[in-house]
């Protein structure tokens, strides 16, 4: 996706808002968010710093705003006459909504909702438009134009799958987005993979939104539930059988909001008890753990981990056992590799 930028100073009143907001800020809320008193303060004082970007545009006003919503609108309430902009010169057929992804991602500045919210637009659009024969085409694009990591964008095209009253709750604070990740890979993909016709009979939007009330009511008592205590269920599940068991106990999983997703392992375990597994069967549940662990990890950051000083120190507890661990089959490991 190859861009050229012009920068030039233009008037803000010549430039008309984007049609969509990724972030969902309406212009009230914009308005009434104490941050963006003291973005124009700092306007009012300075100028608006760092450039906007916009695109021409053949009819309305000379420009259409791409990326600096706040910006201009601190611009046009101070009264300033010139802002700097980068003038956007579009060499492919996706939208603006494209370039404003791209953007954000090499700057990091959205969260992964406003992430999801932009991609599910961008594919909402380019359907309509007819010109989408792929997704997966979508997001290599995205992902050699952004940068971003496949696992990334891996997770948003899962979180994507979820309407966007359910983003909004994450949105919130009343939902994790671990939590809408976690009932993909753990359990919406696998279902669909093993147990397809109860994926059918029960439908999967149905389903999503019957793991996240689940999610909300904290009867899915973690993010990892799913992963430790449902996945091995489906995934251990292999005679006609166990599979019979598993779909049953699937079932009653989803039909009662108050059952938590430990008593279906436990009771698969009391009919099916665990013995003697062998490395080739451990050895691939390992391999899955560190590539779910390693992609919750990519996500943490400094002010993450600041915003809940409780809960970061509750995970370095559990970090520091578990490289304890790591620590003893690493160097059995390398024994054996030497």
């Amino acid at each position: 996706m190859t861009q050229r930028y012009e920068l030039k100073r233009i008037p803000p009143e010549d430039v008309d808002f984007a049609d969509f907001n990724p972030r969902g800020e309406k212009p009230d809320e914009i308005e009434a968010d104490p941050a963006f008193e003291q973005l124009k303060d700092s306007v009012f004082r300075y100028g608006v710093l760092v450039p906007v970007v916009v695109h021409r545009q053949d009819s309305g006003k000379p420009y259409r705003l791409v990326d600096g919503e706040r910006r201009l609108r601190a611009a046009l309430v101070t009264k300033v006459k010139r802002i700097p902009a980068h003038i956007a010169t579009k060499e492919t057929g996706l939208d603006d909504l494209v370039q404003a992804f791209h953007i954000h991602m090499l700057r990091k500045q959205w969260k992964a909702v406003a992430q999801a919210k932009a991609l599910k637009r961008i594919i909402t659009d380019l359907k309509e438009q007819g010109k989408l024969t792929r997704v997966g085409d979508l997001l290599e694009e995205l992902r050699v134009a952004t940068g971003c990591t496949e696992t990334r964008l891996k997770a948003l095209r899962r979180a994507i799958r979820f309407p966007d009253t359910v983003l909004k709750s994450v949105d919130d604070g009343k939902l994790s987005w671990s939590h809408l990740i976690q009932i993909e890979e753990s359990f919406m993909e696998v279902v669909s993979n093993k147990f397809p016709e109860l994926l059918a009979e029960v439908g999967a939007k149905q389903m999503r939104l019957i793991l996240v009330t689940k999610a909300q009511r904290k009867t899915l008592t973690s993010t990892r539930a799913l992963m430790e205590n449902v996945l091995p269920v489906i995934t251990r599940a292999e005679t006609d059988e166990e599979k019979a068991y598993a779909r049953e106990l699937l079932k009653e999983f989803i039909e009662q909001l108050d059952m938590p997703a430990e008593k279906v392992l436990q009771r698969y375990e009391r009919k099916y008890p665990q013995s003697g597994r062998n490395w080739s069967e451990l050895g691939k549940d390992v391999l899955e753990f560190a590539d779910f662990l390693g992609e919750l990890l990519e996500g943490v950051g400094p002010d993450m981990l600041r915003s809940y000083p409780q809960l970061t120190k509750e995970v370095q507890g559990h970090l520091q056992s578990l490289r304890v661990k790591l620590g003893t089959v690493i160097r059995r490991i390398n024994r054996i590799a030497d």
